[in-house]
């Protein structure tokens, strides 16, 4: 497995030298924050207060990385859409393999022979979010009853079903251009209405 989607010269201080490293255990730890999540556009984790440690056991031909995982981190509430702080803790480990072709495993990361360095960006961002669960929702109580309440007067709304009105041709074209008009005023509507779906779905399972 290799990491080549990462712009890893602007991740530096979470870059490892391992060539002046001697065989044997050696142990890091890093603060995770804010600034570590905004460098990665796509992530679900808008902000966070994690603290990891790293022991990195250096073998002749390999690396075995144990990574811990501690902390707090922001994401969005499934049930109501507001971000919230949610709880983890937990451990996973990675090989780094020295070697120079690739291997078709997830937990074996490629070291080729001009490297002296190793990136954990990509392994920190992919063990945190393993520790979250699939549905993340606010504790009991605690989640927006503003915004739950909107979500469903709309889908209330959405459901109930059409009167059946004889129109002219004339006005059925400005009812569709009416609808129209207005999910393109407040898409947000939609995205709402898809989300209340899946935690209906969730909630069936």
């Amino acid at each position: 497995m290799r990491f080549s989607f990462w712009d890893v010269g602007k991740k530096s201080e979470y870059k490892i030298g391992f060539t002046g490293l001697t065989d044997g255990k050696h142990e890091f730890t890093f603060e995770i924050g804010k600034k570590f999540f905004e460098q990665l556009d796509y992530s679900e984790i808008k902000d966070a207060a994690l603290k990891v440690r790293l022991v990195l056991e250096k073998k002749p031909t390999m690396m075995i990385a144990d990574f811990e995982i501690a902390g707090k981190v922001n994401v969005m509430c499934d049930r109501c859409t507001d971000y919230f702080d949610m709880s983890v803790n937990g451990s996973s480990n990675l090989i780094y393999k020295f070697g120079d072709e690739e291997l078709d495993d997830e937990n074996v990361v490629v070291v080729f022979p001009n490297e002296t360095e190793i990136d954990i960006t990509h392994p920190v961002y992919e063990f945190t979010c393993l520790l979250l669960p699939v549905r993340r929702v606010h504790p009991e109580g605690k989640c927006n009853q503003e915004m739950l309440k909107s979500m469903d007067k709309y889908l209330m709304v959405e459901e109930q079903p059409a009167k059946k009105v004889r129109r002219s041709g004339k006005q059925e074209n400005e009812s569709n251009v009416s609808k129209k008009e207005e999910e393109e005023i407040d898409p947000r509507w939609a995205a709402l209405k898809q989300l209340k779906k899946n935690n209906n779905n969730k909630n069936k399972k």
